[in-house]
């Protein structure tokens, strides 16, 4: 090569630089919930020495007489929902061994709420988990087939967890309701549900002091439910989603939602559940 071509092309190098270098790659974040494709993760449920197992009462919310819940952005009956995720937690939890789950009805049964509260107490479940999903906002009619018409209303997506400071309650009860929603709270959104903010419940639940995601019911200033207040055992209402947001509804028909929700749920029990070791005991024991 001549050596005027030489140094025309080491010139032209050092004003653009080797062939290989290239601008910086653009960061695509990832998706948000609850857009498809936003990730959620599915954790492995660690139980401590002598956790053993817990029984657990799941309550597929509505279905009583007259009372079946909202209807979703697709129109679909609340009642509908709870139970068939109900159904699947079910499974799930006692698939692990760990769990014994009884589930408040099944498809077509009509079963009032004072019944599932006395069935929950006499067979001594440890937690009573009320399953709903929510219905928030100003929405609008849509039709999301030429025979249906439904309500829409996508700005108001995530979960709460619900629990009940209820006057009748004794002190102990009130933590053991306050910890197991925590407890949840905190799981779910390590597993990626966001938890929603709160904006529709002013005049219906008390922020929640501690943990994101979680709400209280506190008389008398606040909404009086049943399966919060009556129970004498830890129970709470966990409301799954926005059912009224296309996008949301949609995630909670996709098994990977279902599996990170149960592991989700299976790990907030064992935190609220696992025997608590005395600080003594922990102080003493060796390193």
């Amino acid at each position: 090569m001549p050596k005027t071509s030489s140094l025309l092309g080491l010139g032209l190098l050092l004003l653009t630089g080797p062939a290989w270098a290239s601008e910086p790659a653009t960061v695509v974040p990832p998706p948000m919930w609850p857009a498809p494709g936003a990730p959620l993760t599915v954790a492995e449920v660690q139980f401590p020495k002598g956790f053993g197992k817990r029984r657990i009462y799941l309550d597929a919310g509505h279905g009583a007489e007259g009372n079946t819940g909202n209807k979703g952005v697709t129109c679909e009956d609340e009642e509908a929902f709870t139970l068939r995720v109900a159904e699947d937690l079910a499974k799930r939890l006692e698939a692990t061994g760990h769990f014994q789950v009884r589930l408040s009805r099944k498809s077509g049964e009509r079963v009032p709420y004072p019944a599932r509260v006395t069935a929950a107490e006499q067979w001594r479940a440890h937690a009573m988990l009320s399953l709903h999903s929510d219905s928030r906002g100003a929405a609008m009619s849509w039709s999301p087939t030429p025979e249906q018409e439904c309500l829409r209303q996508d700005a108001a997506p995530g979960f709460t967890v619900l629990w009940s400071e209820s006057e009748e309650a004794t002190a102990l009860l009130q933590t053991g309701r306050a910890g197991l929603a925590r407890a949840l709270a905190l799981r779910l959104g390590q597993a990626g549900f966001p938890p929603y903010d709160g904006v529709d419940y002013e005049g219906l639940y008390a922020i929640d002091a501690e943990q994101s995601g979680v709400f209280v019911a506190r008389e008398p200033t606040h909404r009086k439910i049943f399966v919060l207040r009556k129970p004498r055992i830890p129970s709470v209402i966990i409301e799954t989603h926005h059912a009224l947001d296309f996008e949301e509804a949609a995630r909670w028909r996709e098994q990977r939602t279902l599996e990170a929700f149960a592991a989700a749920v299976a790990q907030g029990l064992v935190d609220a559940l696992a025997p608590k070791v005395p600080a003594k005991t922990r102080a003493s024991a060796p390193r």
